[in-house]
């Protein structure tokens, strides 16, 4: 394969300095650091492998004996993983991490996980908070660029400079990684408190200067 004023022509291989022949790729592309790449990162059918390979680890979370606890910590740390990677590399638009996010909730419904009445802030919300801790598919993929974005933007190496001056990142709005934590975390818990019904079990709430031991 060989590109020719930016398009992809077909080639019958390249002649490489050994007298060997560099055969040319098929239409799947080939990996590297197990994304899919040609001429350029094949996004959609990455972020297609991602989404069916986070859905399989949920599910297999959910179909176990696990509390419920276990099954969200378990779901955070194997499930989201399959997110995380390719977060910052791959772009996700915010149409695809919202129904994502649907996905995510209607799956929880279905293995009775997850009221379809309940609040879904205190579903992402801290357990030490009273909430049962689940990492969102939008934290963690915004979380991630922002992450790299912000390494970017702190680094002086010679060559992260130079990507930084290609403008392949956006880096001028990053914050620091607990910065962005706390931001998203005052954000969901606002969102919470404002809902009529729902505020009614923060103010139930034990006052009491030991709530991460009351929640466990």
């Amino acid at each position: 394969m060989i590109l020719k004023r930016g398009k992809v022509v077909k080639s019958a291989g390249i002649k490489l300095l050994g007298g060997k022949v560099m055969m040319d790729i098929d239409e799947e592309g080939y990996k590297y650091l197990c994304i899919l790449e040609s001429n350029m990162i094949k996004e959609e059918k990455m972020k297609s492998l991602f989404v069916k390979e986070y859905r399989r680890r949920s599910r297999l979370v959910l179909r176990s004996k696990l509390n419920g606890k276990k099954k969200i910590k378990a779901v955070n740390t194997w499930g989201v993983a399959a997110l995380r990677y390719g977060a910052g590399i791959i772009k996700w638009r915010e149409d695809e991490i919202n129904e994502l996010g649907r996905k995510t909730l209607k799956l929880l419904t279905l293995h009775k996980a997850f009221h379809p009445k309940s609040d879904t802030d205190r579903l992402y919300h801290k357990r030490s908070d009273g909430g049962r801790g689940l990492i969102s598919c939008k934290e963690t993929i915004r979380s991630e660029e922002n992450n790299l974005g912000w390494y970017l933007k702190n680094s002086l190496e010679p060559l992260m400079q130079g990507v930084k001056h290609v403008g392949i990142l956006e880096f001028n709005t990053t914050v620091s990684k607990k910065e962005f934590k706390k931001k998203i975390s005052v954000e969901r818990y606002d969102g919470w408190k404002s809902k009529p019904m729902y505020v009614q079990f923060i103010r139930a709430m034990p006052k009491t200067t030991v709530k991460a031991k009351t929640w466990n």
